[in-house]
């Protein structure tokens, strides 16, 4: 049996007034998350992070079965983006991990998908232990201006593999994309394919 509303004007006047508010409730969460990833980048230049140590390069020399390290003066901005990334999430700051990687790209105007990377990311390092370092395990290019870097992160129980999308503009390299899987059986057939 259907029943009919006695006031049929009144139910959708209600129904009016909760949309309204929770429209209002969206664009106030809204609000408050800009307002909280701007305090977060303001504060980023004020928290101590250890500076990226010097990429070292191994040469064999003459003769030798051990390969030797060799200083590299210059940094590639590549290197410098993805080594304080990794350094921040090293020491379990990984809120201000994602607040350098982001900033400048695309991702800085997408609050709400920052807010879950972060969360994700903190879960993943609970499940996975603490990264403890990282190694790049690939470089792959598709012209001059777009690289991806493969990075696998170092837990205490289990790896995790990084792929960092950077887009070379006029003002240098952006972060365009950026997956983070636990793919490890993937990351072989990846490196099993010829690099170009």
């Amino acid at each position: 049996m259907h029943k009919t509303a006695l006031f049929p004007h009144r139910e959708l006047e209600i129904a009016s007034k909760y949309m309204d508010r929770f429209r209002m409730k969206i664009g106030l969460v809204k609000i408050l998350g800009a307002f909280l990833l701007l305090t977060m980048t303001s504060g980023i230049a004020q928290q101590a992070v250890p500076s990226p140590p010097a990429k070292n390069h191994l040469t064999f020399e003459v003769g030798s079965k051990r390969p030797v390290a060799a200083q590299s003066t210059m940094q590639d901005p590549l290197d410098a983006a993805i080594d304080n990334f990794f350094l921040a999430l090293q020491s379990g700051q990984v809120d201000l991990a994602y607040d350098r990687l982001i900033f400048g790209s695309i991702y800085s105007e997408r609050a709400e998908d920052v807010v879950t990377l972060k969360k994700k990311t903190a879960e993943a390092m609970k499940a996975y232990g603490m990264i403890s370092g990282y190694e790049l395990v690939q470089e792959k290019k598709a012209g001059e201006s777009l690289v991806r870097r493969t990075y696998l992160s170092l837990g205490e129980k289990l790896p995790l593999r990084w792929r960092f999308y950077y887009y070379k503009t006029k003002d240098g390299w952006k972060l365009v994309d950026f997956r983070v899987d636990d793919g490890l059986v993937e990351l072989f057939d990846d490196l099993a394919r010829p690099v170009k």
